[in-house]
């Protein structure tokens, strides 16, 4: 009778663990709730003009707070409980997070300069000026190298196995 050896595990090539570039997207994690709900006070602010708004202006305004809530917080938070565990999901799921991100603030933007065009207008503030082009430029940049990096790093390759 033989008798069956467990197998070893298989061995990897190359780095792994948290370290390298992907100690870089762990602090943006770590950080991004961090100034979200600082920025999050702006949003407060905003309440004492709710009434004045109309309903789909109203409604516009409170899915874009929870909109930024999950963008900007949740899904950060989420996605450092997946980096630390080392779970496997975590690659893909931050691909997501990554690509949405850009979209996000274009689609703000868009819905923003729909719904409520008039009033920034009315109070001389342009919403496509040069701040939010910097902010939609570095979303797509700060996507593209992670995204890349996610899907490309033998070190995420090797470290995201659970």
């Amino acid at each position: 009778m033989s008798e069956i050896q467990p197998s070893a595990p298989l061995a990897r090539e190359g780095p792994e663990g948290i370290g390298g570039y992907l100690v870089v997207p762990m602090l943006g994690l770590i950080f991004m709730p961090l100034a979200g709900l600082v920025v999050f006070e702006h949003h407060i602010g905003l309440s004492e003009y709710f009434s004045l708004l109309t309903g789909a202006q109203q409604v516009f305004v409170v899915a874009e707070i929870f909109g930024y809530l999950a963008i900007a917080v949740a899904c950060p938070l989420g996605l450092l409980v997946l980096l630390i565990g080392k779970r496997r999901a975590f690659p893909r799921l931050y691909i997501v997070w990554a690509a949405v991100s850009p979209v996000s603030i274009l689609t703000d933007l868009a819905a923003a300069s729909i719904l409520l065009g008039d009033i920034f207008e009315a109070q001389g503030v342009a919403l496509f000026d040069g701040e939010a082009a910097k902010s939609i430029q570095h979303s797509i940049v700060y996507s593209v190298i992670w995204i890349l990096y996610m899907q490309k790093s033998r070190r995420v390759q090797n470290t995201f196995t659970q």
